[in-house]
């Protein structure tokens, strides 16, 4: 069959977007987000794109491993590839970057956006359409408690009824921040928390029994992705649900956790591609599923907020990576009001780029 548009040029920038706080989590803190955005151009006059913000800790991807892998060897195969062919090719961009979800991600992304510009849709409507909007929890990273319980209230009057409490550098101080926040919040917050491997099995289970009264919903990746037999543990033992986070970056993972929930990240998965597979295994095993983000531009976050209403198994979000970037290049896509996700009805990811990218 003849290709008659085939990608014809694909433009990589790097971007290190200044964040309006820190971001501070159990194994860093951050002032700045790398992110990779790609421009994918057909010769049809049609252009797609998609982002990669790596994150070391989760993938063991860098920033300038990621626009390596996309300037030297993914763009040297896509050139002539047919765009619409996104099964053959994401399976043969995993070939080609093996172990490099994010770089992966950034292609995949700007071809679904191509394929929902093709379609003249909205790119939720074409992977399920399974509702029109989602809450979403933002985020407070590991700051004094005072900052803390001031950016509760601060998020609290934007209209978020879900905060994210990121925990797991000190077990006594968790146990205290998360008590003085539920406080502060009131009972109709809801709480999570993430402590991003930071703890050893025995002081998960300690932090988690401290706070059962303050009605934490899940507790997210409380111990180390690489332990599984320490997960299987804490999700045995704990009284609060847990969720899987880092421990889960595939469809074969999603095989071997024991948790009943987990966080599908389009970076970890390589892209939507990657996150229908991870999310089908879910479903089949009765294992609800939340679409997280790092600290992302709009473009990829447009994306998870498209992949979030199209999956009927999808029942959490945690979609403010882009809230906290200074200097977007991208505006529309993903649309975030009183801590409600919506897409934008533009077809394609439905995002608008700024003229000194394009």
């Amino acid at each position: 069959m003849t290709n008659e548009n085939p990608i014809i040029d694909i433009s990589i920038f790097r971007r290190d977007f200044q964040l309006r706080n820190p971001s501070v989590v159990a194994y860093e803190a951050m002032d700045f987000a790398p992110n990779i955005i790609v421009r994918v151009e057909l010769a049809n006059g049609l252009i797609g794109w998609g982002n990669a913000a790596p994150d070391e800790h989760v993938t063991g991807e860098t920033a300038e491993g990621v626009e390596r892998t996309l300037r030297e060897t993914l763009k040297p195969f896509l050139i002539g590839q047919d765009a619409a062919r996104i099964e053959m090719l994401w399976s043969r961009l995993c070939q080609l970057a093996p172990n490099q979800p994010t770089a992966v991600a950034a292609v995949d992304i700007a071809l679904y956006d191509l394929l929902g510009k093709a379609a003249g849709l909205p790119l939720r409507q074409l992977l399920g359409n399974a509702k029109d909007e989602i809450e979403t929890t933002v985020t407070l990273s590991i700051e004094e408690l005072p900052t803390t319980l001031a950016r509760a209230r601060e998020f609290q009057a934007q209209g978020f009824k879900a905060l994210k409490i990121k925990c797991g550098l000190n077990a006594a101080d968790d146990i205290e921040r998360i008590r003085q926040i539920r406080q502060t919040a009131g009972d109709q917050m809801r709480l999570t928390i993430d402590a991003n491997q930071g703890y050893s099995v025995a002081e998960c289970l300690r932090v988690l029994e401290a706070i059962r009264e303050c009605r934490i919903e899940f507790a997210e990746q409380p111990v180390a992705a690489t332990d599984l037999e320490a997960l299987r543990e804490v999700c045995r033992r704990s009284p609060i649900p847990v969720m899987a986070d880092e421990s889960v970056l595939s469809a074969a993972d999603m095989l071997a956790t024991p948790a009943s929930l987990v966080n599908l990240k389009l970076m970890k998965t390589g892209g939507i591609t990657g996150a229908l597979k991870a999310n089908a295994v879910a479903e089949a095993r009765d294992i609800r599923a939340m679409v997280g983000c790092m600290d992302e531009s709009r473009i990829s976050m447009a994306a998870a907020a498209h992949f979030t209403l199209a999956m009927n198994n999808v029942v959490y979000a945690d979609l403010d990576g882009h809230i906290d970037i200074v200097d977007d290049v991208a505006e529309q896509g993903i649309l975030l009001e009183s801590g409600l996700v919506r897409t934008s009805e533009i077809a394609g990811l439905g995002l608008m780029i700024a003229d000194a990218v394009c």
